[in-house]
């Protein structure tokens, strides 16, 4: 029976998968070949850490057709109890950038995405933008990743002509700064694109029905411990500035990185929450404009009009 494994196999795979280990050592990636000179399995790269500790359950998961489909993935618990309730196979897109593979796992009835955090507390941000209704809901997850509702919907740079008119574009505007505005009530900073960045892309996805929401919260900042922040929190909020790309290719080595980030960190405690918060307006402001060379400078009035209106509810 595929995935028949005990409550106790099940924490030591989830243990051995989550967070994501390291790349296996080279006598390890030989001895997991089925025979010399032929490839490694392709869905047991993952598992590498039950070779030598737990032989038996490693080729008990090589030979397993669920975990053929769908690797590590499979004992996620949004994915491992559906799967041992008797759902069918979901199919499987991969995607991703700079946080590193995304897959969203398609369902009869809804889709779920995996994917790796990208800053230690994105699943913190992730979970209160969820709850107010700005980000995907959250779900369980194994550490080191996060699980959440697909978003469906369009992103706001390949909306069709037909729905940009004036009355809907003003209510994304609204929904846009609503949400914002939301954010920076709980004391989070976005820190990202919203309407486009210079190569079209966006965070922003428009329903049918034309209800919006944000999507990835990799780079975003908590405030509520403000004007402390980690350095981790400091790298992520200079990692859009474009002198600090400039900076980093010029840094001769990582202690130059931590002297700036340093020296940063005390620019930002200096700074109030609203100063920090104020760039997401900025951003905004930019995004529109850089879309509106691809989508048209029409869209911009309605926007920024339903923008204002909802940034000041």
């Amino acid at each position: 029976m595929p995935l028949d494994y005990s409550p106790e196999e099940v924490a030591v795979i989830r243990r051995a998968i989550a967070p994501s280990p390291p790349k296996p050592p080279e006598e390890v990636i030989d001895a997991m070949r089925p025979a010399p000179g032929m490839p490694v399995p392709e869905h047991m790269p993952p598992f590498w850490k039950l070779f030598d500790l737990e032989l038996p359950l490693f080729l008990r998961l090589t030979a397993d057709p669920t975990v053929k489909a769908l690797s590590r993935y499979a004992f996620f618990p949004e994915v491992f109890e559906r799967l041992r309730s008797g759902s069918d196979l979901p199919k499987l897109e991969f995607s991703g950038r700079a946080r590193g593979m995304v897959v969203t796992l398609i369902f009869a009835d809804r889709a779920v995405v995996i994917k790796p955090l990208q800053s230690v507390r994105e699943d913190q941000l992730a979970l209160i933008a969820g709850q107010i209704g700005v980000g995907p809901v959250q779900l369980e997850t194994l550490p080191g990743y996060l699980t959440e509702e697909f978003v469906s919907g369009t992103f706001f740079t390949e909306l069709p002509e037909e729905r940009q008119t004036d009355d809907h574009l003003t209510q994304i505007g609204f929904q846009v700064g609503k949400m914002l505005r939301q954010l920076h009530q709980a004391d989070i900073y976005y820190n990202d694109v919203t309407f486009s960045d210079p190569k079209g892309r966006s965070h922003l996805l428009v329903a049918l029905n034309g209800a919006c929401r944000l999507i990835d919260f990799g780079i975003s900042l908590n405030l509520d411990q403000h004007p402390e922040l980690t350095r981790d929190e400091v790298h992520n909020f200079v990692r859009t500035l474009p002198m600090y790309r400039v900076f980093r290719s010029m840094a001769e080595d990582e202690s130059h990185v931590d002297r700036f980030l340093a020296d940063y960190a005390v620019k930002l405690a200096a700074s109030s929450k609203l100063e920090i918060t104020s760039r997401d307006l900025l951003f905004a402001q930019q995004g529109l404009k850089t879309a509106a060379r691809q989508m048209g400078e029409r869209i911009v009035e309605p926007i920024k009009d339903g923008f204002l209106g909802g940034y000041a509810v």
